[in-house]
């Protein structure tokens, strides 16, 4: 035992010498052990080290946190086989608001005898891009150092401390802050020259101090974000102070090296106090803006509002539904449910498609609906679609008698790993290939149209058929179909819904007549009533989907087979 606390002293001693920490992280107890030099990796005092999961996430930067937790899962899902290793660069986000890049290296276990499972870890400064970002300011020549340029710059820190004064403070009517951003300042320095843009900037900083006067303090946040803080000034005159800005800008060119240029800008605001929150969550409040302002167009001023503020507890809300998705992936309730696609002509099942589900840890089923929004914007639609094509492809052959459809996005259509597992699989098994069916959306076709025909000529040649999913909810035209080379048109259910409109109907009839033309075969989605299904097989569509015929099912229907109902009858009452 004394040996064991000796070698442990020694190891954080080694740690602390390199610059270094490691971790290790009890999964089941959501627990983390930190050792070493938490205070020069992590910026935090060795007791202040995050004790859990959610600790460790408020950490990682916004930009990286999901790439993280994505890699970090893999590991996870596979370390039931055996060790897992990892290694990942990103930036931490130390308490006063400033990124530190990292290396992470890692290996993740499982005792099978306790059914413990660890991740060890080992975290280091990234020295690489720290030095890559010490060669970019030198070449830039900004007056900010390199280590200010994650550790906060001197300008950015003052900024900071105000602000914090200011909160502390609390007056009515205590002033406000604004964000002056340069657009584009990555070209100007492609075309230019880094001497060039360092010229800019400096110019930029003069004319907004003449701009100012008096009347706020000026802070050199970043290398082309200046930030404006009015004290004791009426919120009001936030917006007015920021157009008077833009408009000089506007009618201005600027004379650099003997060349006029007119330079843009984009502006973020926030009125202060703001009740409850730090000076650096102001500080992120008013870059959230300034970034709302460039993503809207830039050259325009954006103040922070309520809706920015809904928009980051949305993200959050994404993150946990992911979270909670990537949990039930690794411990295997992400299931298919698959729903009859019927011949309206037989009434006998033509194919079925297999849909995502998520069981929670209470046993509920959750539909695609409730969580695939949270998947696509956290990029995790490349994980759900390669594990529907690995289930879709298994059933086929176990199951020889049976067809099924798979849904495939437009970032894993054209990727080209996507296809290369597809074609492993099917290469030396035509008889499955003829009976997949890839559905795909016009998301899909409008991304790339040349690229997205080339995937669908590889995919038909393995013998599958493609179909178009949802047509007519987008911009896909009908003279597009042929081009497309496409087997299968599904008719998006909205026209379905509402086949009482005289304009509903003649698409479907003119979406028929078109398919029949082009040898295409055509599905109506969303039929609820027998009404509906009997109108799209009078109109000559050849399949038909919905509740009328039967809910998603997890249950195999082909190993739990139904008696098929002769529904002709029915729907000619």
């Amino acid at each position: 035992m004394a040996d064991s606390k000796l070698w442990l002293q020694h190891l954080a001693s080694s740690l602390r010498v390199s610059r270094q920490v490691a971790y290790l992280y009890h999964l089941e107890e959501d627990r983390y052990e930190f050792i070493g030099d938490v205070m020069g990796v992590l910026g935090l005092p060795e007791e202040s080290f995050p004790k859990n999961k959610d600790d460790f996430k408020n950490m990682v930067s916004a930009e990286d946190l999901v790439a993280r937790q994505l890699s970090i899962a893999e590991a996870l899902s596979k370390v039931t086989e055996k060790e897992k290793t990892f290694t990942l660069r990103y930036k931490l986000s130390r308490a006063d608001g400033t990124l530190v890049p990292v290396i992470e290296t890692g290996i993740a276990r499982h005792e099978v005898e306790s059914k413990k499972t660890t991740i060890q870890s080992l975290m280091a400064l990234d020295v690489e891009t720290i030095q890559q970002q010490k060669r970019l300011n030198r070449k830039m020549e900004f007056r900010n150092t390199a280590s200010s340029a994650f550790s906060g710059s001197e300008g950015r820190r003052s900024l900071l401390d105000e602000l914090e004064k200011t909160v502390s403070e609390g007056k009515e009517k205590a002033g406000f802050l604004i964000l002056v951003g340069l657009d584009r300042m990555s070209l100007v320095n492609e075309i230019y020259g880094s001497n060039f843009a360092d010229d800019l900037i400096n110019l930029v900083e003069k004319m907004l101090k003449v701009l100012i006067s008096d009347k706020a303090e000026m802070f050199h946040v970043s290398g082309d974000v200046f930030g404006l803080l009015f004290k004791d000034r009426n919120p009001g005159e936030m917006h007015d102070i920021a157009h008077e800005i833009l408009e000089v800008f506007y009618n201005h060119s600027l004379e650099i090296q003997e060349r006029a240029i007119h330079q843009v800008v984009s502006i973020g605001g926030i009125r202060l106090p703001q009740k409850e929150i730090s000076g650096s969550s102001l500080l992120s409040r008013a870059e959230l803006a300034l970034n709302d302002a460039k993503n809207k167009g830039r050259g325009c001023f954006i103040e922070y509002s309520e809706r920015l503020g809904e928009e980051i507890n949305n993200f959050r809300d994404v993150l946990t539904i992911g979270d909670t998705f990537l949990r039930g992936f690794k411990d295997g309730r992400v299931k298919m449910a698959f729903q009859g696609i019927v011949n309206s002509r037989t009434n006998n099942i033509s194919f079925h498609e297999c849909l995502i589900r998520l069981i929670d840890e209470n046993g509920e089923v959750h539909s695609a609906g409730q969580f695939i929004e949270a998947i696509e914007k956290m990029g995790l639609t490349r994980l759900v679609d390669n594990f529907a094509t690995r289930e879709a492809l298994r059933e086929l052959k176990d199951f020889p008698t049976i067809s099924l459809s798979v849904n495939v996005s437009n970032h894993t259509f054209t990727d080209p790993d996507w296809l290369k597992v597809l074609t492993m699989e099917l290469r030396d098994h035509p008889d499955v290939a003829s009976r997949l069916i890839v559905e795909i959306t016009e998301s899909v076709v409008m991304s790339d149209v040349n690229q997205t025909m080339r995937v669908i000529r590889a995919v038909q040649d393995l013998g599958c058929k493609i179909a178009l999913d949802d047509f007519g909810a987008g911009q896909t035209a009908f003279t597009q179909l042929k081009d497309l080379s496409l087997d299968i048109v599904k008719i998006d259910k909205s026209f379905v819904r509402e086949m009482e409109k005289e304009e509903n109907k003649l698409f479907i009839r003119t979406l028929h007549s078109m398919a029949s033309a082009m040898d295409l075969e055509t599905v109506g989605k969303g039929a609820e009533t027998l009404a509906e299904a009997d109108l799209l097989a009078k109109d000559g569509i050849d399949h038909i989907q919905g509740f009328v015929y039967g809910l998603p099912s997890m249950d195999r229907p082909w190993i739990f087979p139904h008696v098929p109902i002769d529904l002709t009858d029915v729907t000619k009452q």
